[in-house]
């Protein structure tokens, strides 16, 4: 089975990770041979459809280039795909999209989140997501486009029609930095990431560390740890009002809350020292912070996530993580519980590194590519 990834820069290709990772998987089990081609050239990527003589087409396109011009393309493309299925892969944060005028030119619409509820595709929110949407209405962000509230710029319509086509595909949780440290090489990606100073820093206090622990047996000794970068409009929001709700908090915890940035070798120790570690919103609600507090075994706290439905899907209330209210006022409340009650923390803390483990060992990447598969009525004979 021939399969072209026709990606973009950026975010798009870091989607394509996992075909580098699970070559040889996907070969033995389903007989993919994957070719990547990056370019954000729309004309470059009908060339290469013109040319492949496949089974399979993967494609995204740079979200800049606007829902009219991806709509050309996309019937260009179906026209000249000969045998093959047409996959659109939306790489965009948020359950909503601005292309779903594609639909009737593709065979499968792949996002990286998309609403529990797809009825709730019918309904148009506020800055183009249902979180935005309740922000706003709570009053906690202006409904502008100063505030980055843009509500037409990335929500469309998609008809009931089409849902069968619209199916979960995969989030930044099988980029390579995540890859590398759910398997057990995570120094491949520190080393990559830091400048050698900072890694040899961190290495230093490292060993600090394993003395303290010997000595003191403290395991962990920061209690509440967030570094939030600060983007823009209601992100920066939202953030700051985490940021600032954290130290709060009594003097009697040690609270690293701030918006100072380290490195990444730095951020990793300094997650993995923590007792609870708490994700606000990014662009979407998911980051891929949740996923490294549950490898290095921090409590997730987060704004709740049951609305969504992505993979991984390893966000299980109160079983793998706490969720917290989406105004963030229960969060000081949740914090204090859960510091004063280890049993409870480490019970949820334990779960959570076990049901991230055990989604890289067994290499569900892989169900995936079946599930697509069956979906498109192409899975290989025996």
């Amino acid at each position: 089975m021939k399969v072209l990834l026709l990606s973009v820069y950026g975010f798009g290709h870091g989607s394509m990770a996992p075909f580098q990772f699970y070559e040889k998987e996907l070969k033995e089990r389903f007989g993919i041979q994957s070719e990547e081609k990056v370019s954000d050239s729309l004309q470059d990527k009908i060339a290469e459809i013109k040319k492949f003589d496949g089974d399979l087409i993967l494609v995204s396109v740079p979200w800049r280039c606007g829902p009219g011009g991806v709509l050309d393309f996309c019937k260009e493309a179906y026209e000249n795909r000969k045998k093959s299925k047409l996959i659109f892969f939306d790489y965009g944060d948020g359950n909503e999209s601005q292309f779903w005028s594609v639909m009737p030119y593709v065979d499968l619409y792949l996002k990286q989140y998309i609403h529990r509820e797809m009825s709730k595709y019918q309904n148009t929110y506020l800055g183009s997501s249902e979180f935005i949407d309740y922000l706003v209405n709570c009053g906690q962000v202006e409904n502008s486009i100063q505030s980055e509230v843009w509500t037409n710029l990335f929500q469309s319509n998609l008809g009931e029609k089409y849902y069968p086509k619209v199916m979960v595909g995969w989030n930044f949780g099988l980029w390579k930095r995540l890859l590398y440290l759910g398997n057990n090489r995570g120094w491949l990606v520190l080393w990559k990431h830091d400048r050698i100073h900072k890694r040899l820093a961190t290495l230093t206090r490292r060993a600090k560390d394993l003395v303290i622990r010997k000595m003191k047996g403290q395991t962990k000794p920061i209690d509440v740890y967030c570094r939030a970068t600060l983007y823009s409009g209601w992100t920066k929001v939202h953030r700051l009002k985490t940021i600032n709700l954290l130290n709060e908090l009594p003097d009697r915890y040690n609270i690293v809350s701030s918006v100072k940035r380290v490195g990444f070798s730095e951020y990793y120790r300094e997650m993995e020292n923590s007792k609870i570690f708490i994700s606000p919103s990014g662009w979407c609600e998911y980051t891929p912070k949740d996923y490294e507090a549950m490898f290095f075994g921090a409590l997730l706290i987060k704004p709740s996530v049951e609305h969504i439905d992505t993979e991984p899907n390893l966000l299980v209330p109160n079983q793998t993580y706490v969720p917290v209210k989406w105004d963030m006022s229960d969060l000081k409340e949740k914090v204090e519980f859960y510091l004063g009650n280890e049993t409870e923390r480490e019970r949820i803390t334990r779960q959570a590194k076990q049901a991230i483990s055990d989604y890289y060992s067994t290499k569900q990447f892989l169900d995936k590519i079946e599930e697509i598969l069956v979906r498109l009525d192409t899975f290989p004979c025996p």
